[in-house]
């Protein structure tokens, strides 16, 4: 069964991570990860209603072969160094998590100035 994860690019505030509020965790990295991503119908609903937003999308998707090692990083570092919101999109609660640290830093390049 194939599961999606979802960006979002919010105007003028940046891009979010968005996970699907896994109510009942197993405390399995694998299962936690795969209840957290979006079903299909899940992205029919949710999808249309961020675009009337003017939200922009990546959407991508996950295959259970895909799951070992992955996690959302979220209920590991909640608050630190993140931002986190909580959105409620048609029956769904959602969770947009974005890492501010990665804000707060200069882009690091070896061609300074773009040389």
């Amino acid at each position: 069964m194939r599961r999606y994860n979802i960006q979002v690019i919010v105007p003028s505030l940046g891009r979010y991570e968005v996970i699907k509020e896994n109510m009942s965790p197993t405390g399995v990295q694998e299962e936690d990860y795969f209840n957290e991503c979006f079903t299909w119908d899940d992205l029919k609903t949710v999808v249309p209603h961020m675009r009337r937003q003017r939200w922009k999308l990546k959407i991508s998707p996950i295959e259970e072969e895909d799951l070992p090692g992955k996690i959302h990083l979220f209920p590991f570092t909640y608050g630190v160094n993140h931002e986190v919101q909580m959105v409620r999109m048609s029956d769904l609660r959602l969770i947009l998590t974005r890492d501010m640290g990665l804000l707060k830093f200069p882009r690091s390049s070896y061609r300074p100035f773009g040389y």
